[in-house]
């Protein structure tokens, strides 16, 4: 009983050597593998998950949001659909689309510089050719306090005329290299672009009936005015639900906070069916674990790049945006202005001028306490007051009168012409010192002309010719 199993203290010191390499060579083989296991752990974890929240989905969600999670036509949105989770079937030609665009724009606008540039040289050459006014007793005495170096006419003419043929020469399209020529080609290359998309909006015209890309008409009259690129960053917005919606993060989140605090306000689009609060923690019947297993069900429905148009079709209804004017349910109470005067600004304020505008309902819309006639709430004031991020409302009727008009592009304009034109057309012409693009170009779609007359005669009653 007392020999040992090894009696020799090589044998010992062997086996020692061997069993430690042993668990060394266990413990790296467990530390490899790890990853793995804990990867197919959650794959189980998450496959536990998906099957619970398929419960959790039959019995609470699959009566309004269908079965197979593709909607009620007009009643409740898709929650299986390309859009929900961003898959875009225009990404390919549109993007191509959009980087033309967006160079051709660039151009476009250095080409304006150049043209507003020709016209100032010329009107300084044409002031040059005329014979010097005869100076007075009071203005030869100025200049000769304040004399002023002698420029030569002809001298300063000849540099003009260099310069004119120069910009010339950029612009003409049948000079290589230059802006005219590039702007062009770049033409040439959306050519069959534009067709390629247009013949896949054609194919996705079923999904659009039924409010896929919803605003897409709007979007299209729009870009009459904003230029083509408008309509190319619609679609890539409205392809996808959560960039349509201003969401910055993920498909997953926006589900979750969706069940745990409901959609207040979609009674207004969906017919009086109210998204409510599923969690415990807000009134609702779920747990925490419930509402996490229901939302991986939910996601688990996206097919990453494997959609097809076949899924698009089989979508009984889309989203819809709750700042979209179209979708109010009452309906705009009359026509708006960009439709009653088809996108002409002359027929846009002779609409408004014959109308008797009320300035306290003005003040109403201009500081959102009163609907617009297509349906959403304005925020003017937000912006306007003070002239922070944009001219200021108390100054803005006399400023235009003494200042705007003044301008040779509106030198034969009306303030009221001035003041419809900034507001259905905002990026037309932006005031110096302010940023383009901040305010919004849709009020178009959203204001009557009994909304601008009103408007109209709110900010009038900060002029001092009151």
């Amino acid at each position: 009983m007392n020999r040992l199993v090894i009696e020799s203290i090589e044998g010992r010191i062997i086996a020692g050597i061997t069993m430690f390499v042993a668990i060394m060579v266990l413990i790296g083989w467990v530390a490899i593998n790890e990853p793995a296991r804990m990867a197919s752990f959650e794959r189980q974890s998450l496959g536990r998950s998906i099957e619970r929240g398929g419960e959790l989905y039959a019995a609470n969600c699959a009566t309004c949001h269908g079965a197979n999670g593709y909607g009620q036509a007009d009643l409740v949105p898709a929650l299986n659909s390309p859009q929900f989770f961003g898959y875009d079937f225009l990404a390919d030609v549109n993007g191509a689309i959009g980087r033309l665009q967006r160079q051709q724009a660039e151009l476009q606008a250095q080409a304006s510089e150049l043209l507003t540039e020709r016209n100032n040289l010329i009107a300084e050459s044409t002031s040059l050719a005329q014979p010097p006014a005869e100076a007075t007793p009071e203005a030869e005495a100025t200049a000769e306090a304040q004399p002023t170096p002698a420029v030569d006419p002809q001298q300063r003419q000849a540099e003009i005329i260099a310069r004119i043929n120069e910009i010339d020469a950029q612009l003409d399209p049948s000079v290589e290299g230059s802006i005219g020529a590039q702007i062009a080609a770049i033409d040439v290359e959306l050519e069959p672009l534009l067709a390629e998309r247009d013949e896949l909006l054609a194919t996705l015209q079923p999904a659009i009936d039924r409010g896929y890309l919803a605003g897409i008409e709007q979007a299209l009259a729009r870009a009459e005015l904003d230029g083509p690129l408008s309509f190319t960053e619609f679609l890539d917005r409205s392809a996808d639900r959560l960039s349509q919606a201003g969401w910055g993060s993920d498909v997953a989140s926006f589900v979750r906070t969706t069940l745990y605090h409901g959609r207040p306000g979609t009674t207004e689009m969906w017919q009086g069916r109210q998204m409510v609060a599923w969690a415990q923690l807000a009134g609702g019947p779920l747990r925490n674990d419930q509402i996490d297993d229901l939302t991986n069900f939910i996601v688990a429905w996206d097919k990453g790049n494997a959609w097809t148009l076949d899924d698009l079709f089989a979508v009984q209804q889309f989203m819809k945006l709750k700042a979209d004017a179209a979708l109010a349910s009452a309906g705009p109470a009359m026509p708006t202005i960009r439709q009653e005067s088809g996108n002409d600004l002359d027929q846009a304020t002779a609409l408004v001028t014959a109308l008797v505008g009320d300035p306290d309902r003005g003040q109403g819309l201009y500081s959102g306490a009163v609907r617009s006639a297509g349906g959403p709430r304005l925020a003017c004031s937000t912006c306007h007051s003070g002239g922070v991020q944009a001219p200021a409302t108390e100054e803005k009727w006399d400023t235009v009168l003494s200042v705007r008009l003044a301008l040779p592009e509106f030198s034969a304009w009306t303030v009221e012409k001035y003041l419809i034109h900034g507001i259905i057309y905002p990026n037309d012409y932006v005031v110096p010192g302010y940023a383009s693009g901040v305010m919004p170009a849709t009020y178009g779609d959203q204001l009557s002309a009994q909304d601008l007359a009103d408007m109209l005669a709110y900010l009038r009653t900060y002029s001092s010719g009151q």
